[in-house]
């Protein structure tokens, strides 16, 4: 099955889980998320605003910032898939961007690399070997390809798949987490 068809049916499959089972799933997924050694030694999380029935990134926001770390969210440059990270203190520091998503105003500080940085990376799936599929523009592909830092993938277990088709441009995340288990595929 090629991509596009997967990602139509995924999406489709993603829109029939229960809201409330969603829910359950979106705050257990968080939890995971923030008991890890990766997010509690991170100082910077990179970290993308939920549209739509995506998972839901709030509880993760909210404890960053209960926790003062910084917060950066995604800001595509162009439609050719280049992205950078800007920082976020508040909504107040969100507009409406180029895919109709939140995105940060161009004059948020600009994320700069530091130790122990942590990155949430959304998807439609990820397969056993750590490979996602995503919207299939390839911005987190790129952006991922160079970050130094952890990738952890929340996705939910009735998401996950065997294998996913890929390229050579698609990279692998670090750790999958569903509302089940956790699993570190590199590092």
């Amino acid at each position: 099955m090629d991509k596009k068809q997967l990602r139509k049916e995924l999406i489709e499959k993603r829109k029939n889980i229960p809201k409330n089972k969603k829910a359950i799933y979106d705050k257990e997924i968080s939890r995971k998320i923030t008991q890890t050694d990766y997010f509690k030694d991170a100082k910077q999380v990179l970290i993308f605003a939920s549209c739509g029935d995506e998972f839901d990134t709030r509880y993760i926001i909210e404890k960053c910032r209960m926790e003062n770390k910084s917060v950066f969210y995604p800001l595509c440059i162009d439609k050719q898939g280049e992205m950078k990270f800007l920082k976020v203190d508040s909504n107040e520091d969100l507009q409406n961007g180029m895919y109709d998503i939140p995105e940060p105003k161009s004059t948020c500080e600009e994320y700069e690399p530091k130790e122990n940085d942590l990155i949430i990376v959304p998807c439609l799936s990820v397969d056993n070997n750590g490979y996602r599929i995503g919207y299939g523009k390839g911005y987190y592909d790129r952006f991922l390809k160079d970050f130094k830092g952890v990738s952890i993938c929340p996705c939910y277990e009735e998401l996950l798949t065997d294998s996913l088709p890929k390229d050579e441009y698609d990279v692998k995340i670090n750790i999958l987490i569903t509302e089940k288990f956790t699993k570190e595929v590199i590092l």
